[in-house]
């Protein structure tokens, strides 16, 4: 679908400008049109993100006190992702799966191509394989960091709301006054001064 719209945009900037020009104009857009399209997240995509970026600190805890528990490594994984719903738990039985095919700790984040948003447990993991320590305390610390980041971005966005309901409400009452309040006194002025 993307490739389909940026030729047929491409080909109607083509088409109206003409020539030699147009056709560099509608290739330039379709290019531009195309990259574009790409960046832009499907629905879906974006509900898995906000989903992942929620359940991250609940699966830091989870796994710190299923860690701290004496669980090996592999069952924390399994544990946890059965406890928690989709997507996080895809990831992590993708992560059990790696390392149940012979995948050390340190690639088996890779190797599972886990999601972005547990790159902060990725790294804990690989740390804690290369030099021995225990990763459970750092999965509490991690969970504490997303939900405070969290907590920022919802602050943030709830400050920012009211910015953006002034546009609409501008554009609405802006017009309406003009119309009625500032029209009527010109024009009775402008009548005023005509009339003598």
């Amino acid at each position: 679908m993307r490739a389909i719209a940026a030729v047929v945009l491409g080909a109607g900037i083509a088409f109206v400008v003409g020539s030699l020009p147009g056709v560099v104009l509608g290739t330039l857009a379709a290019v531009g049109a195309h990259r574009f399209f790409g960046r832009l997240e499907s629905r879906a995509d974006r509900e898995r993100k906000n989903a992942l970026v929620s359940q991250v600190p609940i699966v830091c805890d989870l796994l710190s006190a299923t860690l701290a528990s004496g669980a090996s490594l592999s069952s924390a994984l399994v544990a946890v992702a059965f406890a928690v719903r989709a997507p996080a738990s895809e990831s992590l039985l993708r992560v059990d799966a790696a390392m149940r095919m012979g995948a050390s700790q340190q690639t088996a984040w890779i190797a599972a191509k886990v999601d972005p948003e547990f790159s902060r447990l990725a790294a804990a993991f690989q740390r804690s394989a290369s030099s021995g320590a225990p990763v459970a305390e750092v999965f509490a610390g991690i969970g504490d960091d997303e939900r405070r980041r969290k907590r920022m971005t919802v602050e943030v966005a709830a400050r920012s709301a009211g910015v953006r309901s002034v546009a609409p409400l501008a554009a609405c009452y802006l017009p309406a006054f003009i119309l009625l309040g500032i029209v009527p006194v010109v024009a009775s002025m402008a009548t005023d001064m005509f009339s003598h």
